[in-house]
């Protein structure tokens, strides 16, 4: 019984970061961090590989994305949450993975960002509610003011999923993926309610809602 109970924590430990915890969770602190997956006993689509008193990180399993020659480092996508308990929401990204096979249905994943300077590698983004329904769409943005080719501004827009006509930009410092993940979703409550303004539009281009995104995420 012993035996068996060691084994159930020595496979948790494997699906968790070599990582403690966070005083404030930013999307940066994925970068270069390990994860361990066993397709064979992972059963559930999303694994949470972190948490702490304050957050979560959720892993979205895609298990097309494991096949691959087994011989080489598949370098390929994965979406991953970043959950907040205090805000009871998270944010759904795309990011990079460099998948190795470690023994028979193990893997060893690498996480990565995959941004560049002040560029993301994928500025969409999506704020999900506790059971990861889809509530919000987000988007970072960098780029030069409309008069000065040399000056730039950085910032994310938020919109209702469903009242695809209220939306609100938040001017940053710096790029998204360094900002608190509390600090984004606070923005949420400045959001126009019920009220039609702007166009009716998403700001997340729908390509990248049907390509870098599932249609919905199943638990």
């Amino acid at each position: 019984m012993e035996l068996k109970q060691l084994n159930k924590i020595l496979i948790l430990l494997g699906l968790v970061f070599n990582i403690n915890g966070f005083s404030q969770l930013k999307m940066a602190d994925i970068e270069n961090k390990k994860v361990s997956v066993n397709l064979t006993t992972e059963k559930k689509n999303i694994i949470k590989i972190f948490e702490d008193r304050d957050y979560k990180i959720f892993y979205i399993l895609d298990k097309k994305r494991f096949d691959f020659d087994k011989k080489l480092t598949n370098v390929d996508l994965v979406n991953l949450v970043f959950f907040s308990k205090k805000y009871n929401k998270g944010i759904l990204t795309l990011f990079k993975q460099s998948i190795q096979h470690k023994k028979k249905s193990v893997y060893n994943i690498d996480l990565h960002t995959g941004s560049a300077d002040n560029y993301m590698f994928i500025p969409s983004m999506i704020i999900v509610d506790k059971d990861f329904n889809y509530e919000y769409l987000m988007k970072y943005s960098y780029i030069h003011l409309p008069n000065d080719i040399n000056v730039y501004t950085s910032s994310i827009s938020i919109q209702d999923n469903e009242n695809r006509c209220n939306k609100v930009r938040i001017v940053l410092k710096g790029n998204a993926i360094h900002e608190n993940i509390d600090d984004l979703l606070s923005n949420i409550s400045k959001v126009p309610k019920n009220v039609s303004t702007g166009k009716c539009d998403p700001i997340v281009y729908e390509m990248d809602l049907k390509d870098f995104f599932p249609e919905k995420i199943v638990q």
